[in-house]
């Protein structure tokens, strides 16, 4: 009766392992890579969009756009947090620097998300000198944040056969 019993636990362990329903540390970090680098793909995007907004003064649809950029990078922070709880499964160190450097970069994005949405408010109050302040941490930030994105691009370009091994690439 105990071999049955073991015998059919096996087999179930093997059936939902087979099924994919048991995901590995590496594939749940890889499912949240994709969804990471897409928010903040799209974050970039909304950012950006709302920069040639506040160019053209049209500061209604800026701050929709600062606010969909905020809510994108606040998303990556969030997909962060959940890789963090699988970090310590990676077997290299470069998944180590790669993570490190995007969360740094995240995070400076992040702030300067906050700083042109502050601007965004100043300037619909036609405080432009105020305006002009926060507009330009949020510059310095955003670029701090882009220097990141480029180190963590050379680590990818670097070891391209460990990251699509990964499934980051």
């Amino acid at each position: 009766m105990k071999k049955n019993i073991f015998l059919i636990a096996i087999i179930l362990i093997a059936v939902v392992a087979v099924s994919g329903c048991i995901n590995s540390p590496m594939d749940n970090i890889n499912n949240n890579m994709k969804e990471l680098n897409t928010d903040i793909t799209e974050g970039d995007t909304d950012y950006n969009a709302a920069i040639s907004y506040i160019n053209n003064k049209d500061f209604t649809s800026g701050t929709d756009n600062i606010q969909i950029a905020k809510d994108k990078f606040n998303d990556a922070e969030e997909k962060l947090s959940n890789i963090e709880e699988y970090k310590n499964d990676l077997n290299e160190s470069i998944y180590d620097d790669y993570l490190d450097l995007i969360k740094e970069e995240v995070s400076l994005k992040k702030q300067a998300s906050d700083e042109l949405y502050l601007s965004l408010q100043y300037y619909t109050n036609n405080d432009i000198s105020s305006g002009n302040s926060y507009a330009q941490s949020a510059n310095s930030l955003m670029n701090q944040a882009v220097v990141l994105q480029g180190e963590r691009n050379n680590i990818v370009k670097n070891n391209p056969d460990l990251f699509k091994k990964a499934g980051i690439i």
